[in-house]
């Protein structure tokens, strides 16, 4: 039997074999991040008041207490002075693995946002922190509320090139209004650790903010670019929110190639609210399904794919899982793009390019507006390919014999998976934002037949047949697929009469 770790509803796809009972940690308080070390598989746990390091069977190794401090959102840290402070919970906002110099970031909701270093190898062992620099170092946010997020990037400046993390920051009414920065992670010349190092008035600017609402839900960073998935509104008195995904140069120091892209999902674009996304190839199976249908052009097994669980804007929602090739989304953006250039933001005689965040310049001026969205009209459009009255808020995916396996996280504690072949099927019931648990990705060894085993369409499972004892004795079981090339066996394609091929 194999597991899966699952961290809050999804961590990641790190099998751990032939686990004999479901292994489970549980925090005494609220988890709100959790990020794992690809190198030594350690699981790092960010929650209300304290930050875990598991191994990676979930196995407590070391635990931090980062609050309840005295703090006031009021007063600037340090707060010794304030008489206003009061003993106040710390939400973790951001949890980011550095493995170049093996110390995990750790941000909290107290003292205005700041952030601290500590190692990896044992987190109590503390390597930066300051909470005496001021508004440079307030780096996430003081409000629970508020969405953060975070990718590790390089940065290059005299010749010199440094470790940073890009944070994606939402909609709030305390500390610094920045939508996209760039955080240093040494002391450099006038920089100090954590200070922002780019200056970028047009998403680093306060009127805007409040106006459209950005709610941060991934980054990632892929062939020299680093994306953020959010949501907003248009502005003004449009209250309804739209799903878009941003580009951003990973070498640009300015953002000047800052650059949104409305993605749709559904039909008329009915789960308009992204709420988690993953990047993975697609696989044999998915490629060619996704070339047949003719809207991605050639896709693929080795290419990128953003898949994306999005839900209506209902009281009771509803969600869909949506695709879109990460090639076909640069494409889209360069076609804004090269619109706004060369003919005065219109695509085909209609408007194609959108600047919500300025109105000081016009496409094909001397002076290109920036940063450009796409219009509604040119969203990047994809079919649901699965849909249910469930919120779903984690999705992670795996490529198993050539099949795509999504697993899904609903808001009510379920997950379970679905695949190119199947229908979806509960994994595990009842896990909630206190435990992360290793659940089964399958139950090969339920099946009693190679007809039942067939039938499941299950990536995980086949029907096997090998020699067991006497030359004449064959034996037939289930089992799960990727153990079979360890052990030299080959899992039937179909079954004839009930029997295996």
């Amino acid at each position: 039997m194999a597991w899966w770790t699952l961290a809050v509803l999804l961590l990641s796809l790190s099998i751990v074999c032939c686990a004999e009972s479901i292994q489970e940690f549980t925090s005494s308080t609220l988890i709100n991040n959790v990020v794992q070390d690809p190198l030594t598989g350690r699981i790092y746990v960010g929650a209300i008041n304290a930050i875990y390091q598991l191994d990676s069977l979930l196995k407590q190794e070391k635990k931090v207490e980062t609050g309840p401090k005295r703090d006031s959102r009021h007063c600037t840290p340090p707060i010794q002075s304030c008489h206003d402070a009061k003993m106040t919970d710390n939400t973790n906002k951001l949890l980011l693995v550095h493995p170049s110099n093996g110390s995990l970031i750790v941000c909290g909701s107290l003292f205005k946002g700041i952030c601290s270093l500590r190692k990896l190898s044992s987190i109590d062992h503390l390597i930066y922190y300051n909470d005496s620099k001021g508004e440079k170092a307030y780096v996430v946010s003081s409000e629970e509320t508020v969405s953060v997020v975070g990718v590790m990037s390089t940065f290059t400046k005299e010749n010199d090139t440094f470790d940073v993390f890009v944070v994606g920051k939402g909609y709030g009414s305390q500390g610094n209004m920045e939508l996209i920065s760039t955080r240093i992670l040494q002391d450099f010349g006038n920089w100090d650790v954590f200070e922002d190092i780019v200056e970028a008035p047009a998403v680093q600017v306060t009127p805007f903010v409040k106006k459209y609402r950005h709610n941060f839900r991934y980054s990632f960073k892929e062939s020299g670019f680093i994306y953020f998935l959010f949501t907003r509104t248009r502005g003004g008195l449009h209250n309804k929110n739209f799903t878009f995904i941003s580009r951003l140069c990973e070498d640009d120091h300015h953002y000047y190639s800052y650059m949104e892209l409305h993605l749709s999902c559904g039909p008329n674009n009915m789960y308009n609210k992204a709420q988690a996304a993953f990047v993975s190839s697609p696989g044999e199976e998915l490629a060619r399904n996704l070339s047949a249908s003719g809207q991605y052009g050639q896709v693929r097994s080795q290419d990128k794919i953003l898949f994306v669980v999005s839900s209506t804007d209902e009281d009771k929602p509803h969600s869909g899982l949506c695709m879109y090739p990460l090639r076909y989304i640069n494409q889209r953006i360069m076609e804004i793009i090269s619109a706004c250039y060369t003919k005065n933001g219109k695509i085909g005689n209609k408007v194609a390019v959108d600047s919500p965040y300025t109105t000081s310049y016009k496409c094909s001026a001397d002076f290109l507006p920036s940063p450009l969205a796409s219009t509604p009209g040119f969203a990047l459009a994809a079919q649901a390919v699965h849909t249910t009255k469930d919120l779903l808020m984690a999705v992670a995916v795996a490529v198993e014999a050539e099949r795509t396996v999504a697993f899904l996280g609903t808001s009510n504690g379920n997950v379970y998976h679905v695949s190119t072949a199947a229908e979806g099927t509960v994994l595990g019931s009842g896990l909630y934002l206190y435990s992360i648990s290793m659940v089964p990705v399958e139950e090969c060894d339920m099946m009693k037949d190679c007809k039942s085993c067939m039938d499941l369409k299950d990536p995980y499972c086949g029907w096997c047949a090998w020699r067991a004892g006497k030359p004449s004795v064959h034996t037939q079981l289930a089992v799960r697929y990727s153990l079979l090339s360890t052990q030299q066996f080959a899992p039937t394609a179909f079954c004839m009469n009930g029997s295996f091929v």
